[in-house]
């Protein structure tokens, strides 16, 4: 007979179980995956797990230190032991548990994966980064949403040229190419991402430590594309640009763009007060105005999204969004604190949306969207726009 311990085990390896295959991992999974961490110096069993996962979980099993020998690699095959150390303090020794990457299940046919690296410190977790592969669909994954908001940061900064992501001190993503890992069922693209808790590097290394954390989401990317058995490699990229700086906030040029302007009182002017505009090529324009001091979530955002595969995305949540109006150029949809604009450029499906996240304002977003839209198009070279929305 099982003893108490083993049942609890086995509870919340079932839990995590059943979040990966629904898509779930972001909350109950993820709790139940830190639930499975063993104490200091084990590990859960991987055949245990194996059996019970079909193969999906394993976790990395050692007697020792965290690594067994020099040419040891974690998270799908990707990492070396030198590369997922540079992630983390020299003091700490790391861990990492995984679900290699595949291509669905039979509840879902998306792309989906996990690393998680844990950093400890006599034993004890004391950080960690969350890596995951998944498919962007908000039709089937209601946290698309949440990660749109949270990964489209006005703190981020471009990969480079061929990449479609973004990377910043708080998260990173990357795209996998066209035509790897396509879901049936979304034109959404697969992507790979990294967040984590506490920041595990002092603030003075931060923009070193945001280029290491790119470049182990690009060699993420890599293992899933072998392991998904798709063509080609991502080059890793270089030294990546400094991070924007917050600006006061320009109520007659909101956002850098002329003749987007806010009649502000005072109050609503401290409540915006503060703007970061980033911009990845190919990517997202992504302006984030009522930052604060802190610089952690914008009270508005105002985001361009240039990849089409991405803008799809978009174009799918819209159509939840009730009634569309429809011009020769583009649709329009709104709701109290959303409006955005889908039209096609040279480059395929380009989204505007004006988000309103806290400001106070009445109707803020269907009063810029607008002479927004009609800015970045123009920017973008897709000709003239003029949004009309829904009444």
């Amino acid at each position: 007979m099982s003893t108490p311990d083993e049942l609890r085990r086995q509870e919340h390896i079932r839990i995590a179980t059943e979040a990966v295959r629904k898509g779930r991992w972001a909350r109950r999974g993820r709790r139940a995956w830190g639930l499975l961490r063993s104490r200091p110096g084990q590990l859960i069993s991987v055949g245990v797990v194996g059996a019970l996962l079909g193969g999906l979980l394993t976790a990395w099993q050692t007697t020792g230190l965290p690594w067994s020998d020099g040419e040891q690699t974690v998270c799908w095959g990707t990492l070396p032991k030198k590369d997922a150390e540079m992630l983390f303090r020299d003091d700490l020794s790391v861990r990492a548990e995984e679900i290699r990457p595949s291509d669905g299940n039979d509840s879902s046919s998306d792309a989906q994966g996990a690393c998680r690296l844990l950093a400890l410190d006599d034993g004890r977790p004391v950080a960690h980064i969350d890596f995951r592969l998944h498919q962007l669909d908000p039709r089937y994954d209601p946290q698309t949403t949440g990660w749109l908001a949270d990964f489209l940061s006005p703190l981020a900064v471009p990969f480079g040229k061929g990449f479609v992501g973004m990377a910043s001190e708080n998260r990173t993503w990357l795209a996998l190419p066209r035509g790897c890992a396509d879901a049936r069922l979304s034109d959404g693209p697969a992507v790979v991402d990294a967040s984590w808790g506490r920041l595990p590097m002092s603030s003075r290394d931060k923009p070193r430590w945001r280029d290491e954390v790119a470049r182990a989401t690009v060699r993420l990317a890599n293992g899933a594309m072998r392991a998904l058995h798709c063509d080609g490699t991502l080059p890793l990229p270089g030294r990546l640009p400094a991070t924007p700086r917050q600006k006061n906030t320009e109520p007659r040029r909101l956002c850098g763009i002329d003749g987007l302007s806010l009649a502000l009182s005072k109050d609503e002017r401290y409540q915006l007060d503060g703007t970061l505009l980033a911009h990845s090529p190919g990517t997202a324009r992504v302006c984030g105005v009522g930052l604060g001091v802190a610089a952690t979530r914008a009270r508005l955002r105002l985001v361009t999204v240039e990849d089409p595969r991405l803008a799809q995305v978009l174009s799918e949540l819209a159509s939840t969004m009730g009634q569309r109006e429809y011009d020769k150029r583009g649709s329009a949809s709104d709701r109290s604190d959303l409006a955005l604009y889908q039209t096609s450029c040279q480059t395929g499906l380009v989204i505007f949306l004006v988000q309103d996240d806290g400001t106070g304002m009445d109707d803020l977003p269907r009063n810029l969207l607008p002479r927004y839209a009609a800015a970045e198009a123009e920017r973008l070279g897709c000709g003239r726009v003029k949004v009309e929305l829904p009444r």
